[in-house]
């Protein structure tokens, strides 16, 4: 009997896209895999072929009148998740978490005994969110990203596999990378979404410092959010570094496999990409991530010296300029720091969950 998968996911990127390269998965192993999604996080999907569901969310925030309307939005979800659930019969349900996840999963937990649906979660973060804190008591299995389960009850240990995060192809087709110095010593800075505005500022000001000191020959590959990007070009006009400088790039896989070190915050779908293409990287945590979860994220990649953390609230460019410098100096032991990546990658993620669900050796 063909089993039907229904993969649920939303809010940001970081939840979304592991989601999506584990559908892919499983629709390549001819399961009949749907995709449930708020419409926040469908415009993080553009490679799924199979069947998407869009529902309504919310995460409650702004003022009075937000939070009612978010109710009402999260109300209008819950039942979208019902019909979905009944309809399509999952056997198999799996969250990667974000408030959009909670409700088609309950959807799911309501159904189960009927449906005879098994639960799985998937955490992205070196903490357990929210959501998943409260679905853990219902899943068969605890799928981490990394292996520190800081905030998992303890009755729930035997649940607990570290799968890591799940990959897209391109874990397969990337060419040799970090195993010799680069023709051209390249910085890439990740603008993102969250705080984008004072990491550009930030950025901006380290590049002059770089460029004005002339203790080495880079290239700045600068995404750079629209509100800022007039600002930003207009401040570094003058310098004679090479600059490339927009709000969005299409080949950022690409870009990755170029990357001598990465200036970003410490969400785990970027982690992830400096993980798989061994790029060191400045981190600057968003200071109001939930459960300071950035800032863990972060510390898993410092504890091994493939990072630094910047404090946001603190100076600390001179901090940023040495470790390019330290850097820069020493890329004859690429190889070694290549090692190092390796006590954090799992490899395989997608055949790891894939075979502990189904129970396949």
């Amino acid at each position: 009997m063909k089993k039907n998968v229904l993969i649920i996911t939303g809010g940001t990127g970081g939840h979304v896209i592991p989601a999506i390269n584990l559908a892919n998965f499983f629709s390549n192993k001819n399961i009949n895999c749907r995709v449930l999604v708020d419409k926040r996080g469908y415009k993080y999907i553009n490679n799924f072929n199979g069947k998407i569901h869009i529902i309504n969310s919310s995460n409650l925030s702004g003022n009075f009148i937000f939070k009612i309307l978010g109710l009402f939005s999260l109300s209008y979800g819950f039942i979208q998740s019902l019909f979905i659930t009944l309809f399509f019969k999952p056997n198999i349900a799996i969250s990667f978490g974000s408030y959009a996840s909670f409700f088609p999963m309950l959807s799911c937990i309501i159904f189960k005994s009927i449906l005879k649906t098994k639960l799985f979660i998937h955490e992205q973060n070196s903490i357990l969110g929210r959501s998943n804190i409260i679905l853990s008591r219902f899943s068969e299995k605890i799928f981490l990203n990394y292996n520190i389960p800081l905030n998992i009850n303890k009755k729930y240990i035997k649940k607990i596999f570290v799968v890591g995060f799940p990959e897209n192809n391109f874990y397969y087709l990337k060419s040799e990378k970090n195993t010799r110095p680069n023709k051209k010593f390249t910085i890439f800075i990740m603008g993102g979404s969250q705080g984008s505005e004072f990491i550009s500022k930030f950025s901006s000001k380290l590049i002059k410092i770089i460029d004005k000191e002339r203790k080495l020959s880079v290239r700045f590959i600068f995404q750079c959010p629209k509100n800022v990007l007039n600002n930003v070009t207009n401040d570094l006009n003058h310098i004679r570094s090479e600059l490339i400088i927009k709000d969005y790039f299409t080949n950022i896989d690409e870009i990755l496999n170029k990357t001598s070190i990465a200036i970003s915050r410490a969400g785990a779908g970027s982690l992830n990409d400096f993980i798989n293409y061994n790029i060191p990287s400045i981190l600057i945590p968003l200071p109001t991530a939930k459960d300071n979860h950035q800032y863990f994220n972060a510390s898993i990649l410092e504890k091994e010296k493939v990072a630094i953390i910047l404090d946001q609230s603190k100076n600390e460019i001179e901090k940023a300029k040495n470790f390019i410098y330290g850097f820069y100096k020493n890329l004859k032991d690429l190889q070694e720091i290549s090692s190092r990546f390796d006590k954090i990658r799992v490899k395989n993620s997608n055949s790891l969950i894939y075979k502990l669900i189904t129970n396949e050796k």
